[in-house]
C-alpha cells in the first residue's frame, strides 16, 4: 500500500516537472539573446506566450527586418514602423539588418538610418530597391556616426544620384564599408576624397558607384585601408581613381567599368590581386583598362584572373597607348589562379597569349585552373 502511494508521488512529480515551462524559467537576458538569432518577426511574435514574454522583445539589441516572411511590402512597412516606435529607446542598438523585396518609399531609407544613428548603431546592413524619385532629400544620418564598425548599403536604382554621399565620411570606428550605388561629391575642387577621416577602415567595397558630374576622379586616401574591391557597373559611368594607400595589402577589379589609375601610386604593398573585370566597351576605347594597372602591382604573390580579364589583357595590348609600356614584373608571384566564371569563353589561343604575357616576367609563378560549370 505504501509502495503505491509512493509511486503515485513520484509519477505525479514527474507529471507536473513535465509541464513546467523551464524556457520562461530563463533570465530575462538569456531569453533575449536567444530571440536575436531569429527573425525581428518572429521575436516580436513571442509577445503572445505569456505576460513574461509580452515585453520581451523591446529589449532586443539586434534587429532583423525581411520581407521574405511577409505577404506584402505594405504590411511589412507597417511592422517595420511598429517595432521601431515601440522598442525601448534606452537599449542600444548593436546590429540592425534591413532587406527590402520590391520597391520602397525613399523616406524608409532616412528613417532607418535616422533610428540607426540615434541608438548608437554598430553594424548596418540595407538591402533596399528605390522608386526614382527626383526630388528625394537623402540624409546621410549614418555617415557622421562615431559607433559604426560595420556598414554594408546596398541600393538598387537606375539612378545612382539619388543616393549622393557627403563630402567627407566622419567615422572615426568604421572598419568595413561596403557602397552600392551610391554618388561620391565634393565641393570646390574637382575631385572627391571621402574616405581620409575613417582612421581604422580596413576594408571598403565600391561597387556601381558613380562621382557627380562636376568631378573629374575619385581620391582613395586612407592609410589604414587593406582591403579594396572596386567593382564598376554602367550606370555608374567612367572615372578615374587615384590611390593613396600605402598599406593595401589585397586588391579586387571587377566589373563592367574598369576605372584608370591617374599618377604614380604606390602599391607596393599589394600581396593578392583579383582581376575579374568584364570590361565596358561604351566607354573610352583607346583607355587601357587592366595592364596600365598592373604596372604599378609589383609584389604580388597570388593573381586571380577570370577568362574575360585575359581577353581585355589583349584588348589593352592592341591599343597605341601600350607601346610604350613596358611588360609588367612579377619577381614574387607564386601562381596565378585562372577562373572561369559563368557564361565565359576564351579561345585556347587567346588564353595562351595572354598568360604568355603576364608571366614573362614571373620566373616563380604556376597556373592553377578553377573553371566552374
Amino acid at each position: 500500500m505504501k509502495t503505491r502511494k509512493k509511486r503515485q508521488r513520484q509519477s505525479s512529480r514527474r507529471d507536473r516537472e513535465g509541464k513546467r515551462d523551464r524556457l520562461s524559467e530563463l533570465p530575462d537576458c538569456v531569453l533575449i539573446h536567444m530571440m536575436e538569432f531569429m527573425d525581428t518577426k518572429h521575436a516580436v511574435q513571442t509577445c503572445v506566450l505569456s505576460k513574461r514574454w509580452k515585453d520581451l522583445w523591446k529589449q532586443l539589441s539586434t534587429l532583423a527586418f525581411n520581407t521574405f516572411f511577409f505577404n506584402n511590402v505594405v504590411n511589412f512597412s507597417k511592422f517595420v514602423s511598429h517595432v521601431l516606435a515601440k522598442r525601448d529607446d534606452s537599449i542600444s542598438l548593436l546590429n540592425l539588418e534591413f532587406t527590402r523585396r520590391g520597391y520602397a518609399q525613399p523616406y524608409l531609407l532616412n528613417r532607418l538610418m535616422k533610428y540607426a544613428s540615434r541608438h548608437n548603431v554598430q553594424q548596418l546592413t540595407i538591402f533596399i530597391n528605390l522608386n526614382n524619385k527626383p526630388s528625394f532629400d537623402f540624409r546621410p544620418h549614418i555617415f557622421y556616426s562615431e559607433t559604426l564598425t560595420f556598414l554594408k548599403l546596398s541600393v538598387s536604382t537606375y539612378d545612382p544620384s539619388m543616393i549622393v554621399l557627403p563630402e567627407y565620411l566622419y567615422m572615426p570606428a568604421i572598419r568595413t564599408m561596403q557602397l552600392e550605388s551610391v554618388t561620391f561629391n565634393a565641393y570646390g575642387i574637382e575631385y572627391a576624397e571621402p574616405f581620409c577621416y575613417c582612421p581604422v577602415l580596413n576594408t571598403l567595397i565600391l561597387e556601381g558607384c558613380s562621382l557627380h558630374s562636376n568631378l573629374n576622379f575619385l581620391r582613395i586616401s586612407n592609410s589604414s585601408l587593406s582591403n579594396l574591391t572596386l567593382d564598376g557597373s554602367f550606370e555608374a559611368g567612367y572615372f578615374q581613381i587615384d590611390l593613396c594607400t600605402p598599406n593595401l595589402t589585397s586588391l579586387t577589379l571587377s566589373g563592367h567599368t574598369d576605372h584608370p589609375l591617374i599618377a604614380s601610386p604606390d602599391l607596393s604593398s599589394v600581396e593578392e590581386l583579383t582581376i575579374e573585370s568584364r570590361g565596358n566597351t561604351c566607354y573610352h576605347k583607346t583607355e587601357l583598362l587592366i595592364i596600365s594597372w598592373l604596372q604599378w602591382i609589383r609584389n604580388i604573390k597570388l593573381m586571380t584572373v577570370s577568362l574575360s580579364a585575359l581577353d581585355i589583357i589583349l584588348q589593352d595590348l592592341s591599343k597605341p597607348l601600350s607601346a610604350g609600356l613596358p611588360p609588367p614584373r612579377f619577381p614574387q608571384m607564386k601562381a596565378v589562379m585562372v577562373k572561369k566564371l559563368p557564361y565565359e569563353e576564351l579561345s585556347e589561343d587567346r588564353l595562351k597569349r595572354s598568360l604568355k604575357y603576364l608571366l614573362q616576367n614571373a620566373p616563380m609563378s604556376r597556373i592553377e585552373f578553377d573553371y566552374e560549370e
